[in-house]
């Protein structure tokens, strides 16, 4: 070996059983000077033994890792399932509460209350009705004049002439009529008598009235105001003509929001 001490292993010795001597190989040069029977030593692997390490899992993951890993997609995906079924029972509760909300939009619909159905509704939207209003009034004539085309006043199924309205058809109305009079100075004994009438084929009637006295202060020269209200249901039968007579036209105040008179089908 040339006395060359830089090996990169230990020195190997083999023994033979059978003559019970060494046969010596590759003695060290120090060893061999002493002349002593070097001590055996054990035989080294080749190359050296390392450590085995921890089996690991996929990805290079130890199994505790993974079963960490495992139960946290559970959780996750437990969150989610129970996520979509409290949607699908909120999708559920809000459909009922839309059904029960129409069901009670519909028995809260007007023709529910009074008991009629839509067709009838519509039917009823021409129901026999006027409206007139006040005018300038000739103070020869008792019975009123009144406006039936202009202004909010109109006239629908029910005939205007002569200051009356006249039914095409038998039933209940509602008859009204409001007057206001206006003046500066007045007597102690005048009187104002509003009153409402109805003529048929046969006979003159007098359906409302109303009388005041002392509506002013005699003497006085500051302007006073009065009015008058009536209003009733009437059954009235076709043909039948209603008009109003006031005691002193000439009073009337000229106002036409003031005065006025119709009446409208119940039936």
């Amino acid at each position: 070996m040339n006395g060359n001490l830089r090996y990169q292993y230990p020195q190997v010795f083999t023994v033979d059983a059978a003559a019970g001597l060494p046969q010596q190989q590759h003695l060290h040069p120090q060893m061999a000077t002493a002349g002593t029977e070097p001590s055996l030593v054990p035989c080294w692997t080749f190359p050296p033994a390392r450590f085995q390490t921890k089996r690991r899992g996929c990805g290079g993951m130890n199994s505790a890792a993974g079963t960490l890993l495992i139960m946290v997609l559970l959780v996750v995906f437990a969150a989610l399932g129970l996520g979509a079924y409290q949607i699908m029972r909120l999708e559920t509760e809000v459909a009922k509460l839309k059904q029960e909300m129409y069901k009670q939009t519909e028995s809260s619909a007007p023709q529910k209350l009074v008991g009629h159905q839509i067709d009838e509704i519509k039917e009823t939207k021409h129901l026999q009705a006027a409206h007139l209003i006040g005018k300038h009034q000739d103070t020869l004539s008792k019975t009123l004049k009144w406006e039936s085309k202009h202004g909010r006043a109109f006239t629908n199924g029910i005939l205007y002439r002569d200051g009356g309205l006249q039914v095409n058809e038998t039933g209940l109305y509602f008859v009204y009529s409001r007057v206001e009079f206006l003046a500066r100075n007045c007597k102690r004994r005048d009187a104002l008598a509003h009153r409402v009438y109805v003529k048929s084929k046969v006979r003159l009637q007098m359906l409302m009235s109303d009388h005041k006295e002392g509506f002013c202060m005699a003497g006085s020269t500051e302007v006073w105001t009065s009015g008058s209200s009536l209003g009733s249901i009437q059954q009235l039968k076709q043909g039948d003509w209603v008009f109003v007579n006031v005691s002193q036209p000439a009073l009337l105040s000229g106002n036409y929001h003031s005065n006025y008179f119709g009446l409208f089908n119940l039936s």
